[in-house]
């Protein structure tokens, strides 16, 4: 009895091993930050505090290099990389020039 036990025990704990070494390698929480894409497409350098990201799947920055995006990820296991859900380029506003000087500018 106690020996079938014990093989019982065994093979549950066999079996169970897999499940216990598995790597969950992302986040289940999703942050938004905008920044501006590497030239090529391998780092992230965030608006908020100016860190550099290096992005764990680049595919999904593709076309997007050197422009600045909004960007979804998660946090991987890896420090300093990011797995990016979600990106779109920022659309930058035109910056107009003012001269107090110019008439157009007086009250």
């Amino acid at each position: 009895m106690k020996k079938r036990i014990l093989l019982f025990i065994s093979v549950l704990f066999l079996f169970a091993m897999p499940l216990l070494a598995q790597d969950d390698s992302h986040s289940k929480k999703t942050t938004n930050c905008s920044g501006t894409i590497s030239q090529d497409g391998l780092s992230f350098v965030s608006d908020k505090d100016h860190r550099t990201w290096k992005i764990a799947n680049p595919g999904a920055l593709r076309d997007m290099e050197g422009h600045h995006a909004k960007l979804v990820y998660r946090l991987t296991s890896n420090a300093g990389e990011i797995f990016v859900t979600s990106a779109s380029i920022v659309q930058e506003q035109p910056t107009v020039a003012r001269n107090p000087g110019d008439s157009s500018f007086r009250p």
